[in-house]
């Protein structure tokens, strides 16, 4: 469940000025799915209830291709944020991406996304409400490329909490201290 943001670099990406901006930097949010009906209200819904100014936020969802009510159910939660946010035109686009993976998925939406801030959440992911403000925040602050955060596993069956525990010790994963450390503010 990859979390990470950063600001892309080289040749023919977007500006990289940051210096005497008056408003926070446009963000563009890419979610590759794939038959996560079970999960994508609220995956996309802690998406869409962001602290981040909405009209400064474009989200991309990369369908890779859905076989359950997965796609209508983002055109449910896309038709509540219009109306919520009260924009004429919905600030949340579907792509289709045919491959079914996430690399394809990714490549599809970053041709299209038009954010100087890339941020990536996968469908089965629920980020904190300042997750994409934070992100930016430590961006801008310490000049760096990327930023991203440790991962809570969680589970709500016997069987998925156990995968859980494993999925979040050392034991189950290695070192990756992503998915086994608690999260730190700096």
């Amino acid at each position: 469940m990859p979390l990470d943001a950063h600001i892309p670099r080289g040749p023919g990406t977007r500006s990289q000025t940051r210096a005497g901006r008056t408003e926070p930097p446009l963000v563009s949010l890419i979610m590759p799915i794939r038959n996560e009906a079970g999960f994508i209200t609220r995956s996309l819904g802690a998406v869409l209830a962001q602290d981040y100014p909405p009209e400064r936020l474009e989200i991309w969802v990369a369908d890779g291709m859905s076989s359950d009510s997965t796609r209508s159910l983002v055109g449910e939660l896309i038709a509540a944020d219009a109306a919520r946010v009260g924009a004429t035109t919905a600030r949340v686009r579907v792509i289709d991406n045919p491959e079914g993976i996430v690399p394809t998925a990714m490549n599809r939406a970053m041709r299209l996304a038009r954010g100087e801030v890339v941020v990536r959440v996968d469908g089965h992911c629920e980020v904190p409400r300042h997750y994409v403000s934070r992100a930016v925040e430590l961006l801008e602050r310490d000049g760096i490329a990327g930023v991203g955060g440790p991962v809570e596993t969680l589970g709500s069956s016997y069987a998925a909490r156990a995968i859980s525990l494993a999925m979040s010790s050392a034991f189950g994963v290695g070192p990756g201290s992503f998915r086994t450390a608690q999260a730190t503010e700096r």
